[in-house]
């Protein structure tokens, strides 16, 4: 993935923020006690692919403390350097071209990344690489199947059903996003021949004008005018759609969040498995 591909890339910095912020209020939480059952500890080295707007960074360096370092990359670095840690390094860096050193990490993850980029897998066997033997390499991408069934029970939904529809197919087409890539999580982690891999996955029930709810129009909005442009929506529809989002007794079912896990082991032969990755 490049950074032209990405899909808020071009987003101003105050509306990419209030983007990130959201996603960050609703994801952290899970994410934080993923990383705390995997036993994130001083002394750890880590690395943060896609860090986004840095809120988990900044965790996992508060965490590793001192004798620990973390290094956070993305494609786009603008709200990381705000950060301002001892402990933190910066990197812009692209997951599927780039190199990362090998074998150097403790943790390894990657929060909403790998739906985004044209070879997930290539991505994948990059960050398995980078996990030294007994470090975790843990993932997390989103499904949003659950939202396109929406109006089977509420059809005033169906606005908002169908613009689901259109992004997502125009969006895995275009190569700028996999709209149910987190399904696939669970068997690319089998195949690594990881141990004590496990996966996970939650949902929740989206209400207008709740954080989930106004993430979901931020991004409908990010790409609303051209879509209105090539006559693929009305501006109608995406009223539509910006209205249910606002309303707070208007409440869908929201994305799945799928989370996979697993543990490197050391004397496997790993660069003949993660070639067939």
């Amino acid at each position: 993935m490049t950074q032209d591909q990405y899909f808020a890339s071009s987003e101003a910095d105050e509306t990419e923020r209030s983007r990130l912020e959201i996603l960050e209020k609703a994801s952290d939480p899970r994410t934080i006690r993923r990383l705390e059952m995997l036993g994130v500890a001083e002394g750890w080295k880590c690395l943060e692919i896609g860090a986004g707007g840095g809120s988990i960074a900044r965790w996992l360096a508060e965490r590793v403390g001192p004798t620990g370092t973390v290094v956070a990359t993305d494609i786009n670095t603008r709200f990381l350097r705000e950060l301002n840690l001892p402990n933190l390094e910066i990197r812009q860096h692209d997951i599927v071209n780039d190199h990362l050193e090998v074998e150097a990490y403790h943790l390894v993850h990657a929060r909403t990344v790998l739906q985004h980029v044209a070879e997930p897998e290539k991505a994948l066997n990059q960050m398995a690489r980078a996990v030294r033997p007994g470090g975790w390499l843990f993932i997390e991408d989103p499904d949003f199947a659950p939202q396109l069934t929406a109006d089977l029970t509420d059809p005033s939904a169906a606005p908002l059903v169908a613009l689901l529809r259109t992004l997502a197919d125009i969006m895995r087409k275009k190569g700028v996003a996999d709209a149910y890539f987190g399904r696939r999580e669970r068997s690319l982690m089998e195949q690594l021949r990881f141990i004590n891999v496990d996966y996970e996955g939650w949902s929740h029930v989206n209400r207008g004008g709740g954080p989930h709810a106004l993430l979901a129009l931020m991004t409908f909005q990010s790409v609303a005018k051209p879509l209105i442009a090539a006559g693929v929506i009305t501006q109608e529809q995406m009223d539509s759609v910006e209205r249910l989002c606002r309303d707070p007794s208007f409440y869908w079912p929201g994305n799945t969040m799928f989370s996979a896990w697993g543990q490197k082991i050391s004397g496997f032969g790993w660069d003949r498995v993660l070639q067939r990755v």
